[in-house]
C-alpha cells in the first residue's frame, strides 16, 4: 500500500509541476490534456523502467519483459495520483472557463492535496500541536513549490 500511496503522490505532483510551467494562454484546453497525458505515460514508464533496470543491475538479472510489466502495474497509482489535476482542468474546460483559471485550479488543487496528504499523515500517527503544524508545514511547503514554479514562469 505505501508503495502505491508513494506512486499516486509523485503522480499528483508531476502533473502539478507540469501544469505549474504550462503557457495557458498560448495553449489550447486539447492541447494541454493531450500533453499532460503523453507526459505522464512517459513519466509512468520510465519511473517504471528505472526500477525495472536498477534491480536488474543489482540483481545481474537479464531483461525480461513481463518483470517490467508486473512493476508497471504496481506503478499505475502514479496515473490515479495525477487524474487529481488533470480532472480538476477537465471540469473547468466543461464549464466553460478559460484555460488560464483551469491551470491555476489544478496547480492549486495538487499544492492543496500535498498539505492534505501531510495533515492525513501527522492525524495517522497521533501527532498534535507542535508535532501536527510541523507536519502540515512541511506539506504547505511543499506544495508552494508547485505554485512558485508557477508564479517564476509567468
Amino acid at each position: 500500500m505505501l508503495s502505491d500511496l508513494s506512486a499516486a503522490i509523485y503522480g499528483t505532483m508531476t502533473v502539478g509541476a507540469l501544469l505549474a510551467a504550462e503557457a495557458a494562454d498560448e495553449e489550447t484546453y486539447l492541447k494541454t490534456v493531450i500533453s499532460v497525458v503523453i507526459t505522464l505515460i512517459i513519466y509512468w514508464f520510465a519511473h517504471s523502467y528505472a526500477e525495472f533496470a536498477s534491480e536488474r543491475l543489482k540483481d545481474r538479472e537479464p531483461l525480461r519483459l513481463g518483470v517490467l510489466g508486473r512493476i508497471m502495474v504496481l506503478q499505475v497509482p502514479i496515473l490515479f495520483g495525477a487524474a487529481i489535476p488533470l480532472v480538476a482542468v477537465l471540469v473547468l474546460w466543461a464549464a466553460g472557463a478559460s484555460l488560464l483559471t483551469a491551470v491555476d485550479v489544478a496547480v492549486w488543487t495538487s499544492a492543496v492535496v500535498v498539505v492534505l496528504i501531510e495533515v492525513m499523515a501527522g492525524i495517522r500517527a497521533k501527532r498534535t500541536g507542535r508535532e501536527l503544524l510541523f507536519q502540515t508545514l512541511f506539506g504547505c511547503l511543499l506544495g508552494l513549490l508547485i505554485i512558485v514554479l508557477r508564479l517564476t514562469l509567468h
